[in-house]
């Protein structure tokens, strides 16, 4: 009798134990999604005061993004994943999880994944010339490759020699260039065409033209289009049930997409455009679906998977090429503290995706959005600091007061182009600078000549000629810099 109360006081410890583990793994998760929501940061902290934490449904109205997707990664798993705000202004589709964005160039990482899986089984060799690989096209001769061959290896992490170029996307029902077109520079694309400037293997210039070259290379190689041979090698064996990279959507899947926004908050016409180079940026998916990707190539590369590759191909992958560039992604850090990242834009949409090998964590945000990029980072910053990671974090800087007189001289128009000019004035110990059709904002002291805003933050440099007379500013904002002529 003692015994059998015995085991029946066991067996109940253990079923609240379960229980109580599993709602303290819930309640975990819950807290850090509410502390995620609420706690959006700024890049920019003043030194002495605490970071305003933001919350997501004011930062998203703030950038006029309506909708933003977000996937976390824990414990080499999709720990959450949630939609916020709505597919397309003036409806109530609310976004979701499953709801589908273009994931820009995300599209190029997993596009990487498939041509290292053709490697593998020795139908691409990776650094021999691409040109003894190709069949249907060639990449014209230049002086920049006499000596050195541009290799698939060069074209996957962006140092082939090509110069920098995004491709223009296509609305629906517009006739699209074939991917021969744009590697040609033929109508309806609008591309220049393949020319190698620059000795490749020198030199990390992003240009999705050596990604149109990677995808005439796989269709030549495989005779079949490249959505099929992504579908059957990487898309289906990673469970990446809700992604494609077929052009146009298919009909099925449109009905899950949500509308790209312009900068002003208005839809794209016809809701989104297509990019008819689906390696570079050609992809639909869903957050959850590229933290899949995300999860197997951490896990490849810790010899804990193979569905798509060899840990040998993974570790490879995630390995800096030239500078931080990898093949597929950028690459930061080291040791436990290496992440790989890949950011992606196309006309209404960005995205982001980050991950931590060693800690098995990550992320991937999705907005509907030209703006989108600068809540990006502010949510970014708010799952850094909820999950405690080691990068993303505000920086610090402290106020300054320079002497009237050098605020005096940099008061005036300047001219970014004919519809486009800034008004700089002076109050007090900040700048005031007011571009055309939008609200002045506040720019601080950096330095004599540099100033910047907080919200968002935009860096400016201020030019002088060999008088010390300013005739403009340069003004660099997400990585882009644009160049103003002082006009009065």
């Amino acid at each position: 009798m003692k015994r059998c109360s015995f085991i029946f006081c066991f067996v109940s410890l253990l079923i609240i134990s379960a229980f109580t583990n599993c709602e303290t793994e819930g309640s975990l998760t819950r807290q850090r999604i509410k502390a995620v929501e609420n706690g959006l940061l700024r890049k920019v902290v003043f030194k002495g005061e605490n970071p305003e934490r933001m919350r997501l449904s004011d930062r998203m109205a703030f950038y006029r993004v309506p909708g933003v997707s977000i996937a976390v990664i824990d414990k080499y798993a999709v720990e959450w994943a949630k939609g916020y705000g709505v597919e397309r202004v003036g409806t109530e589709m609310m976004v979701t999880a499953d709801s589908l964005f273009q994931a820009a160039s995300i599209s190029q990482s997993v596009f990487a994944w498939g041509i290292i899986r053709l490697a593998e089984q020795g139908k691409i060799d990776l650094d021999a010339g691409v040109n003894a690989q190709l069949k249907t096209w060639k990449i014209p001769p230049s002086s920049a490759t006499r000596e050195t061959e541009v290799k698939p290896r060069h074209l996957l992490s962006h140092c082939a020699g090509l110069i920098f170029l995004k491709l223009a996307g296509f609305p629906f029902g517009k006739t699209m260039p074939t991917v021969l077109d744009v590697l040609q520079g033929q109508r309806p694309s609008d591309s220049p065409g393949v020319f190698v400037y620059k000795e490749p293997g020198t030199e990390v210039q992003y240009s999705e033209l050596g990604y149109a070259v990677l995808h005439q290379l796989l269709e030549d190689i495989e005779e079949k289009p490249l959505h099929k041979f992504m579908a059957e090698s990487v898309l289906l064996p990673l469970h990446m049930t809700q992604s494609t990279f077929e052009i146009p959507l298919p009909d099925i899947m449109r009905t899950k997409a949500v509308a790209g926004h312009s900068r002003l908050g208005d839809p794209v016409k016809e809701g989104w455009f297509y990019y008819p180079v689906a390696a570079a940026s050609g992809l639909w998916s869903t957050s959850s679906d590229l933290c899949l990707f995300a999860i197997d190539v951490m896990k490849t590369a810790l010899g804990q998977s193979q569905r798509v590759a060899s840990p040998e191909s993974a570790r490879m992958m995630l390995t800096p090429q030239l500078g931080n560039q990898g093949i597929g992604f950028e690459i930061f850090d080291a040791g436990e503290n290496l992440y790989f990242f890949q950011r992606g834009s196309t006309e209404g949409y960005e995205c982001c995706m980050v991950a931590y090998p060693s800690r098995g964590q990550g992320v991937v945000i999705m907005a509907n959005s030209d703006t989108g990029a600068y809540l990006i980072d502010e949510i970014l910053r708010s799952i850094s600091d909820v999950y405690k990671w080691p990068h993303f974090i505000p920086e610090i800087k402290s106020y300054f007061r320079l002497d009237p007189s050098v605020y005096a001289q940099y008061v005036g128009t300047y001219e970014v182009r004919p519809d486009y000019i800034l008004t700089v004035t002076h109050e007090d110990y900040y700048l005031v600078i007011q571009p055309t059709g939008q609200a002045p904002t506040k720019f601080f002291v950096e330095s004599q000549i540099t100033f910047f805003s907080v919200d968002p933050y935009i860096k400016i440099q201020f030019l002088k000629d060999a008088d010390g007379r300013i005739t403009g500013l340069l003004l660099t904002q997400r990585g882009q810099t644009s160049e103003a002529r002082k006009i009065n």
